[in-house]
């Protein structure tokens, strides 16, 4: 069967508290472990869309060349 490659976009959303003078450090320190937990606890209720990836499609010659994405 033919390979075709996909963009799938994501959606997620979280909500932590830190101090009023967090760094944006600071803040992802403590939102990526929440966001990564949700992702893999339900990653089917975050995607948004899924399209084809028309700026770089799948090359077959290049992924046996081991020079794709």
């Amino acid at each position: 069967m033919k390979k075709v490659a996909k963009l799938v976009y994501v959606s997620l959303l979280t909500r932590v508290i830190v101090d009023e003078n967090a760094t944006e450090q600071d803040i992802l320190e403590a939102a990526i472990p929440k966001l990564s937990e949700k992702l893999l606890d339900n990653p089917y209720e975050h995607v948004e869309n899924i399209v084809d990836d028309l700026e770089c499609p799948f090359d077959e010659e290049e992924e046996k060349r081991g020079t794709g994405f």
